[in-house]
């Protein structure tokens, strides 16, 4: 009986996200750990290729003056979206991550660069860095936070950090139906981010398609292709060597249609704008503290 108890209580214990990263990027610190965890480095490489060309195709079509800017990049994980923003000229880029094993490797990876531990659903950890960016992203970030309530206070916390008129650029599936929620991550319906976005007064400017082939299908009316998509990607799954053939392969196709279509059936790059509100006083942190749900 004792057993059955401690084996029950050990179950209904909450999933933490802070300890699921910190163990999991110790042990895969790389564009693999961040990434398609179950598709090795090489194939990752390639993913992290196409997000780098679309990120590119897309952020240079907006009004941004770069070498005038401030970014905070939410998440940095390993740092590929900080040298990203590095490669655009910008006047200063902020990383920042969830997890203490991030935060330390990247300090000394990049020792001229500020870089943050920071939890970007606690406000008032976000409240203490008292100051406004021109830029924000957040790539393959919103889906990890599965508690909705906090999803929410997320949205409001980049939004009170983003000056008027500031961009917020981040990533997510965006369903067209219903929601597909696992232990570590959700992706929501498409519904949902234009209200939660709308509601913290960001501006949806453009959407735009990250993937076609080389992610699986999530966003169909059928599972079939998703089926298909694990199956064709099987033997990368067992010889992670065979992501190069694979990425190599498929990359110039994906890059083409990623140009050619609007909407994908996968991951899409958002971009959005913070609009200035009657409601709200950007000089009062406050007046973005979430609102009361209970």
């Amino acid at each position: 009986m004792t057993q059955e108890r401690e084996t029950k209580t050990a179950v209904e214990q909450p999933f933490s996200h802070r300890q699921y990263w910190e163990r999991r990027l110790s042990a895969k610190w790389g564009l693999h750990g961040v990434g398609h965890i179950s598709y090795g480095k090489p194939y990752n490489e390639w993913l992290y290729r196409v997000r780098r060309r679309v990120f590119l195709r897309h952020i240079t079509s907006l009004p941004i003056a770069f070498e005038q800017s401030t970014v905070l990049d939410i998440g940095s994980g390993t740092g590929f979206w900080v040298s990203q923003w590095k490669s655009l000229g910008v006047r200063s880029v902020v990383g920042s991550d969830l997890t203490q094993v991030a935060v330390r490797n990247l300090q000394r990876e990049n020792p001229r660069t500020e870089i943050l531990e920071l939890d970007i659903t606690d406000s008032k950890m976000v409240q203490g860095l008292g100051r406004r960016f021109d830029l924000i992203s957040a790539f393959d970030v919103l889906f990890h936070i599965t508690d909705d309530r906090l999803f929410e206070v997320a949205i409001r916390n980049i939004a009170s950090l983003l000056r008027p008129g500031g961009y917020f650029l981040f990533s997510d599936c965006l369903l067209r139906e219903r929601p597909r929620r696992a232990a570590h991550e959700v992706d929501r319906t498409l519904e949902e981010f234009e209200r939660t976005l709308r509601l913290s007064d960001l501006e949806v400017m453009f959407r735009a398609p990250i993937f076609v082939l080389m992610n699986t299908p999530v966003d169909l009316p059928s599972d079939l292709p998703q089926t298909l998509w694990r199956f064709v990607m099987l033997p990368v799954r067992f010889l992670p060597s065979l992501g190069h053939i694979y990425g190599m392969l498929l990359f110039p196709l994906e890059i083409a249609l990623t140009a050619l279509i609007r909407e994908g059936p996968s991951a899409e790059m958002v971009a959005c704008r913070r609009i200035a509100s009657p409601r709200k006083s950007f000089a009062d942190p406050s007046s973005v503290e979430p609102r009361n749900t209970q």
